[in-house]
């Protein structure tokens, strides 16, 4: 889902080491970075845009009650399948980044996959338990689960890495009164696929031999906190003033919290 590992900000062998040896952060702290948390905005920006484009009436009121849990639903599914990176990336993360949580020793590896199965598993179940159909919540946790285990051997999977966000869109349009027909979910979906396909063949330069790894990693970043543009633009193009302005306003938002926790 976009974010990933796949699509981690550039740091250098020698400041991932340096990092590895500051002060432990706090418990909370760990998890929100396992989580990839700073890539929240862009998830709520995301169902926002879902629930909006697949009614077949734009202009009508959302129920408040199912896009409150709907974004939680999302996070929790992507908090779950970012902390199954990290789980999967264990060893490569041993030797490229020390600095994460695991290879510092801050969780174990058990651990973290007890909790990333805990997420998932709350998430999907949200969203099935609001009547969004079965089938197509598990596929959403299968494709996370099967980009997590190929990504870094496999550059196709970064077409897994847009599904995961299409899935997610996908799901949400099986909600009762929604589709999955409308044409402007169609168009819009398809520009968020291009974008996350594009934005994640970008950061797979991070560990090319010679590339400007920070460099990438900052430009990586300010793609990933953009992403709602895609949404505020499709929202703004069928008449949806305010939840366009929410999608906007998701951009700051994920900047700031791109500087309290992890994105990548």
């Amino acid at each position: 889902m976009t974010t990933s590992r796949s699509v981690s900000a550039g740091r250098r062998s020698e400041e991932s080491a340096a990092q590895a040896n500051t002060a432990s952060p706090s418990r909370f702290r760990v998890w929100l970075d396992l989580a990839r948390a700073g890539n929240f905005p862009s998830v709520a920006s995301n169902v926002l845009a879902a629930l909006v484009l697949s009614s077949p009436l734009v202009s009508r009121s959302l129920d408040p009650a199912l896009l409150v849990l709907a974004i939680i639903a999302g996070c929790l599914v992507y908090a779950g399948g970012a902390t199954f990176n990290d789980v999967f990336d264990a060893h490569f993360d041993a030797r490229h980044r020390p600095e994460r949580a695991i290879p510092r020793g801050l969780v174990k590896r058990a651990t973290a996959a007890r909790v990333a199965a805990i997420e998932m598993a709350l998430g999907l179940g949200l969203l099935v338990a609001a009547q969004a159909s079965l089938p197509w919540a598990l596929a959403l946790g299968a494709t996370i689960l099967l980009y997590d285990w190929v990504h870094k051997r496999w550059i196709g999977s970064v077409v897994l890495m847009a599904l995961c966000r299409v899935l997610l869109a996908a799901t949400i349009t099986t909600l009762p009164e929604h589709s999955l027909r409308q044409p402007a979910f169609l168009w819009w979906v398809g520009a968020l696929f291009v974008y996350i396909v594009t934005l994640s063949l970008i950061a797979r330069w991070e560990y090319k031999p010679g590339a400007p790894a920070a460099k990438i990693g900052r430009s990586v970043g300010r793609l990933l906190a953009f992403i709602p543009l895609i949404d505020a633009v499709a929202l703004m193009c069928v008449g949806a003033w305010i939840p366009a302005i929410a999608c906007a306003a998701a951009i700051p938002l994920g900047r700031f919290a791109q500087r309290l926790v992890a994105s990548t």
